[in-house]
């Protein structure tokens, strides 16, 4: 299998219940890792990494300069055929997680002297991690349907939560302060919404939402205090659990990614060919409309203008562009380059992640080797930044307010 091609494409597509071909697969002491935090004459470790993007290579951890377009320094040493997970920043902005999957890992790096500092043992197949709290990073072990609790103090698993009824099982975690110490996991191999006591660290009940499929994607509206849970494996559709009673209370005839809007009121749904538009503060969740993208869209990440225009901002999965999206009167606006992607012959929609922060968009190209940085005011490509094949994880530290 091609290292290049992430897993978590092949999970979306079966998720989903599209077709997909045969997609690939998704340390040391402490005085060796104080040495990972490489310069050029571009950069120094003292000054820090806000306002950069970190771009995830195989051999490389390139550290990238929007503004400018090019990378201004690497971390380089001990990085030797790395594959990657979720990169989760800190909410105190002081360090970046990232679930570095081909030594069950996940890396700490230390974002104001731009070095590795801690190499933390987790369960393989790492793919999904959540931080839900200020001293907590959750990181997701598919290969055991087990979240891993990552003490960001110690930088040191303290827990682990076996959330997946089968012991196995691609998954994620929902979480909101709105839900006090409890939270919900979705995993792929089972047909139900697990309920996690969040402070006693357990599955406590499981919501059963049929009789066959998993369940994937989820989102929460705050609003109405209703869930949203994508029943996967080829159901097709999304069930909704009142969050006060943990109880079904119906089901939408859609599935796919779900991202709710930054002012809380409008969620938005990733399918194979379009993006629905849903009223997240209707407790029948009417839908509002859709669009037609086409090339398939991915991850949404918005940006609003200074006159309250909402845009969507879209990676397509099978054409080499990012799509922007209008959402008030839901049209496609532009369409820009944003470099391709390593995908098999057959397959009908995979997976392509994106990220966005201060006006900036990046989205990577692994068969380019590249990071596409996009100025998303005024909605034109800065520049593709080589970094090397295989790139396929991007995080972005925002700049201090």
């Amino acid at each position: 299998m091609d290292a290049s091609i992430d897993r978590r494409r092949l999970v979306q597509g079966l998720s989903g219940g599209f077709v997909v071909g045969l997609a690939g697969c998704l340390g040391g002491d402490e005085d060796d890792l104080a040495e990972n935090g490489d310069t050029d004459e571009n950069g120094s470790a003292e000054d820090g990494s806000a306002g950069l993007a970190y771009a995830f290579g195989s051999e490389t951890i390139a550290l990238i300069d929007p503004s400018e377009g090019e990378v201004v320094d690497e971390i380089t040493d001990g990085v030797d055929g790395y594959t990657y997970g979720d990169a989760v920043l800190t909410n105190d902005g002081n360090y970046l997680y990232v679930i570095e999957d081909s030594l069950s890992q996940v890396l700490v790096i230390d974002t104001a002297s731009r070095e590795i500092v801690a190499e933390v043992a987790m369960g393989p197949g790492g793919t999904h991690m959540y931080h839900p709290n200020d001293e907590e990073m959750w990181a997701h072990s598919d290969d055991e349907g087990t979240f891993y609790v990552i003490d960001t103090s110690a930088h040191e698993v303290v827990e682990t939560v076996e959330a997946g009824l089968e012991g196995e099982g691609h998954g994620k975690l929902l979480y909101h302060e709105d839900f006090g110490s409890t939270g919900y996991a979705t995993n792929v191999n089972d047909p139900a919404a697990h309920v996690i006591d969040m402070d006693a660290y357990e599955r406590v009940d499981s919501i059963e939402l049929g009789d066959e499929g998993g369940t994937h994607y989820k989102a929460y509206s705050p609003q109405t205090g209703l869930a949203y849970f994508e029943r996967s494996g080829g159901v097709g559709t999304t069930a909704v659990v009142d969050t006060e009673t943990n109880e079904v209370v119906d089901e939408l005839e859609f599935s796919g990614g779900l991202y709710l809007t930054p002012d809380e009121e409008r969620l938005g749904n990733i399918g194979e060919n379009e993006i629905l538009l849903l009223d997240a503060t209707s407790e029948t969740t009417d839908e509002i409309g859709s669009v037609t993208v086409e090339g398939g869209p991915d991850a949404l990440e918005y940006y609003e203008t200074d006159d309250d225009t909402l845009y969507s901002f879209t990676a397509n999965t099978m054409t080499p562009e990012a799509a922007v999206i209008d959402l008030d009167d839901l049209s496609v606006v532009d369409h820009i380059d944003a470099g391709s992607i390593e995908r098999p012959e057959d397959a009908h929609h995979l997976h392509r992640s994106a990220v966005s922060g201060d006006g900036y968009f990046f989205t990577p190209a692994d068969a380019d080797g590249t990071v596409a940085v996009i100025d998303m005011a005024n909605r034109e490509l800065i520049e593709h930044v080589p970094v090397e094949e295989g790139v396929d994880t991007v995080q972005y530290v925002p700049e201090s307010e």
